[in-house]
């Protein structure tokens, strides 16, 4: 399952990401609140989205023109806020179910009850003792859904399972299509259109009968999670040949399930850009991406042990960097949007890329961002930052940190915005619903200096495209060669390369490169 349904509401999923940025107590407080108010909320009736700030944060807003929010749209996204949140909450694995273990419990297939999770059935994202998160829910949760919802409970169960009688059916009319050439995916999409079942379910169903598996020797397909372990054990170092024989594919086969895999990411992230109208000229890449504003980036700052911004220089051309940000931001937009089921390495390479770019100049406006933000969190504060007590202070500088990285990521020079004064605007105005200088205010007994690891990868959906170590130090305890195009790769000398123009700078082949960036573990 996705980590939570879609929103059906834009406002409902920005207030959800404001409410990640809280502290962990404010966190799980308005969680708790969340969970409680979808118990009362009914499908056909509408809720002013003021009403649910209220209910979720005891925080009245007195803004005009509030969005009326469908009852069962709401449920929904109150589902998706409940998941979200937990994911950030490291809560323990201990007595919680899991999916299938929880449609075992209620009778009915993981698939009703993924539909269920969109009429108000919670999940928690949950730890395990190895550090694996997962989906889960305790049977008091079960319980309280079922009280709540017994109509349609009742309705779900019903449609649960096959009969032994329909199974044997199912079996029996793959077995006829013995000769045809046929996939068993094709078999099951041909016996669904005249079954009361979906392909998925008859799919399933066939891929468990010892009959049909003989009959359509064919290997079962990947799953994600197989596709997952295969990227981290080529992050160990495996080799192909290790890979093809654990797995039984070839080295093709698993390098197109990689591909799927990374498509896939792409596609469940949400951008967001500013179309300027400058974006509309023929010559717009070539003048605003090889502009030196936009050329002159630094790597990734992967330490934040200093909050003293003061020494840091005004950027220079801030709306060049801004329209470069957004300009590769609309660019991998519009090429994921128009993705295949399994697009090319080298479109995927040219996103990803573009992604690694966007976020370095990003990097530097919350840099310029940062003083007068910490600024406005001393004044709240009403003393130095450092007497604040060390896991207040880590609270607020990460809530600094998010509200100064969303910020920047929606500049729009067109409105007069700019890294100095707008991020820290809209701080001013977030910090009183954080809970962050609790009274009475109690000063840190000792002094302690801050470490945030990769302070800022956070505030971008493509996180997982950042390195998060020395990229530089580490290539080159293997060779100087692998050095140079890591450095290329990841953006430590530049704006970072597509593998096809690190070979071009190097005068190297696109396999050659592939393989030094398979070999850097």
């Amino acid at each position: 399952m996705p980590i939570s349904p879609r929103f059906h509401t834009e406002q409902v999923r920005e207030f959800t990401l404001q409410i990640e940025r809280a502290p962990e107590t404010v966190r799980r407080k308005q969680m708790k609140a969340a969970e409680h108010l979808i118990q009362e909320v009914v499908d056909d009736a509408l809720y002013p989205f003021d009403y649910l700030i209220y209910r979720v944060t005891g925080y009245r807003s007195e803004e005009a023109n509030q969005p009326i929010l469908l009852g069962s749209a709401l449920l929904g996204d109150l589902v998706s806020l409940v998941a979200r949140v937990s994911r950030t909450l490291q809560l323990s694995a201990n007595k919680m179910l899991t999916i299938q273990e929880t449609a075992q419990h209620l009778n009915i297939s993981t698939r009703t009850l993924s539909r269920l999770r969109s009429e108000g059935f919670v999940f928690y994202w949950v730890v395990e003792k190895g550090g694996r998160q997962r989906l889960g829910c305790s049977k008091e949760m079960i319980e309280s859904y079922c009280q709540h919802n017994p109509e349609r409970m009742q309705v779900a169960s019903a449609f649960s399972r096959l009969t032994d009688a329909e199974q044997q059916e199912i079996v029996t009319l793959a077995l006829k299509y013995n000769g045809d050439k046929k996939t068993l995916s094709e078999v099951s999409n041909e016996i669904a259109k005249s079954s009361a079942r979906g392909h998925e379910t008859i799919r399933n169903l066939l891929q468990q009968s010892d009959l049909v598996k003989a009959q359509y020797s064919q290997p079962r397909r990947l799953t994600r999670r197989c596709v997952r372990e295969i990227e981290q054990l080529i992050q160990q170092g495996s080799s192909w040949e290790e890979l093809q024989k654990k797995y039984n594919r070839t080295p093709g086969a698993i390098r197109k399930a990689l591909v799927r895999l990374r498509a896939t990411r792409l596609k469940k992230m949400v951008l967001s850009y500013v179309d300027l109208p400058v974006f509309e000229r023929s010559d717009a890449e070539d003048i605003i991406l090889g502009s030196p504003a936009a050329q002159n980036v630094s790597p990734p700052i992967l330490l934040l042990d200093s909050l003293d911004f003061s020494q840091v220089e005004r950027l220079q051309q801030e709306t060049a960097i801004v329209s470069a940000m957004h300009l590769l931001r609309k660019r991998a937009s519009d090429t994921i949007a128009s993705l295949l089921y399994s697009p090319s390495a080298k479109v995927l390479d040219r996103i990803e890329t573009d992604l690694r770019w966007s976020y370095l100049l990003q990097q530097k406006l919350v840099i310029e961002a940062m003083a007068p933000s910490l600024s406005v969190a001393l004044q709240h504060a009403g003393r130095p930052l450092h007497e604040l007590p060390s896991n207040k202070l880590e609270d607020l500088i990460n809530h600094v940190i998010q509200v100064v990285g969303e910020s920047c990521g929606n500049l729009d020079p067109a409105k007069g915005q700019t890294a100095i004064r707008t991020p820290s605007s809209i701080l001013d105005r977030s910090i009183p619903l954080l809970d962050a200088f609790p009274k009475p205010l109690r000063a840190a007994a000792k002094f302690k200096p801050i470490e945030i690891l990769c302070p800022f990868h956070g505030i971008v959906p493509w996180s997982f495209l950042i390195p998060t170590g020395n990229v530089h130090a580490k290539a080159l305890q293997q060779s100087s060669e692998l050095s140079e195009v890591v450095e290329l790769r990841y953006g430590w000398i530049g704006p970072p390369l597509t593998i096809e123009e690190i070979a071009h700078r190097l005068n190297r082949s696109s396999l050659w490169v592939a393989r030094q960036l398979h070999t850097y573990v």
